[in-house]
């Protein structure tokens, strides 16, 4: 139950970062900030399950070993020169489509590994700033910035379409591809402690209620 009542949410918003904007083939590859986030997760899952290969970004070196150990392709760790160092990793590669979830300057160094016209989809933002993408990349390149919201998206999805999205996110937590942690749940009664403990960082999962 606790794996099924997050469906809706980063589950449904990562499955559509990789199907609604760029028609993904196997062997092409998905850079993504905000890697060990829950959406990064099922991001790097659902790639994986598809075919299509995984460069994250994380803050961390403890993180990268946690990514790495959960099956992505690359992981590189923030920090200086980290545009030269993602070209690098990806060796001859080039960037299909880069996921943001952090607003920050990562979303530029992401998008330079970008083929031409390649897509940044912004989905969240942890800088509360909007995605960060080169003048150069968005002239020269023409790479494109997209938003993705889910109360946006769901009352203009095609008909039946948002009950088939949500089916096919269902269907990979049922069978045990997406698997999203949960640190702690509270009665809804409890739901200020349950705020609080969802504010706090460094948390290992997500916060829910179990009525």
């Amino acid at each position: 139950m606790e794996q099924v009542e997050q469906v809706g949410v980063n589950p449904l918003t990562a499955h559509l970062a990789l199907t609604k904007y760029v028609d993904l083939k196997p062997g092409d590859w998905v850079g993504q900030n905000l890697g060990n986030s829950a959406v990064g997760q099922y991001v790097i899952a659902l790639a994986k399950r598809a075919g299509v290969k995984t460069l994250s970004v994380v803050r961390r070196e403890e993180a990268a070993e946690q990514l790495r150990a959960a099956g992505a392709d690359l992981v590189v760790v923030d920090g200086n020169d980290l545009a030269e160092r993602i070209k690098a990793a990806l060796g001859q590669q080039q960037l299909k489509l880069v996921l943001d979830g952090t607003g920050d300057a990562t979303t530029g160094a992401l998008a330079q590994a970008l083929e031409f016209e390649g897509t940044v989809v912004s989905y969240s933002s942890v800088t509360g700033q909007p995605a960060r993408v080169g003048l150069a990349d968005t002239i020269y390149r023409q790479v494109a910035v997209r938003g993705l919201w889910i109360p946006n998206w769901l009352p203009n999805a095609p008909a039946g379409g948002d009950r088939e999205h949500l089916r096919r996110a269902g269907r990979t937590v049922a069978d045990g591809t997406l698997q999203g942690r949960v640190e702690a749940t509270y009665p809804v009664a409890e739901y200020r402690k349950a705020l609080d403990h969802a504010r706090q960082p460094g948390r290992s999962g997500k916060i829910l209620f179990r009525p």
